[in-house]
């Protein structure tokens, strides 16, 4: 199973996408978990995006993109999420999945809105002490969303690939709603 979660930060993907990961098996590939990870641990990488993560900014394409194909070359099936985010970063996971012979079964949407995205980033802010989920950066990573991620959700869309979630309902339903979807995935793929 190769599966893509897309949408806002907030909407659950990182959750989601750990209950999939779980439920299957396959390894959960979380982009702003390693890239926390990398600052945490005081890597190369670490100290090079920590500025970027507390800005709220995107974590330049090329660096992703490495980070994403080193990981992808090794997993034979994976729940991805936290990339692409943008157009260049889709269009270099196609490029690295053809080349690794590997094609996407799902891609999710996850959606929710800016309003229900905020609060539950500054609800996480305040559980979990996260610096990097300040008004002023969620408010910035939203805008980062509508402006480059959702061409990126358009583009799966027009490929008749993407599913459609609704992200405010419960944990249980959004994960039962998810379920169902990678059912009809594997029956029609």
């Amino acid at each position: 199973m190769r599966v893509l979660i897309l949408g806002p930060q907030g909407s659950g993907k990182g959750t989601q996408a750990a209950r999939i990961a779980e439920a299957s098996g396959t390894p959960h590939v979380a982009t702003g978990d390693i890239l926390r990870a990398a600052v945490a641990d005081g890597t190369a990488l670490g100290r090079e995006v920590a500025p970027i993560l507390d800005r709220g900014d995107l974590v330049p394409d090329e660096l992703m993109v490495g980070l994403i194909r080193e990981r992808l070359a090794v997993e034979d099936s994976f729940v991805l999420d936290g990339f692409p985010r943008t157009l260049a970063q889709a269009e270099a996971l196609d490029a690295m999945l053809d080349e690794i012979d590997k094609a996407l079964d799902t891609v999710l949407l996850l959606e929710v809105s800016d309003e229900e995205s905020t609060r539950r980033l500054l609800g996480r802010a305040a559980a979990e002490g996260r610096a990097d989920d300040t008004p002023e950066a969620i408010a910035n990573r939203l805008r980062l969303y509508h402006e480059l991620t959702e061409p990126v959700v358009e583009r799966y869309r027009q490929r008749g690939s993407l599913v459609e979630i609704d992200g405010e309902r419960s944990m249980d339903e959004v994960f039962s709603a998810i379920a169902n979807a990678l059912e009809r995935s594997q029956v029609t793929g």
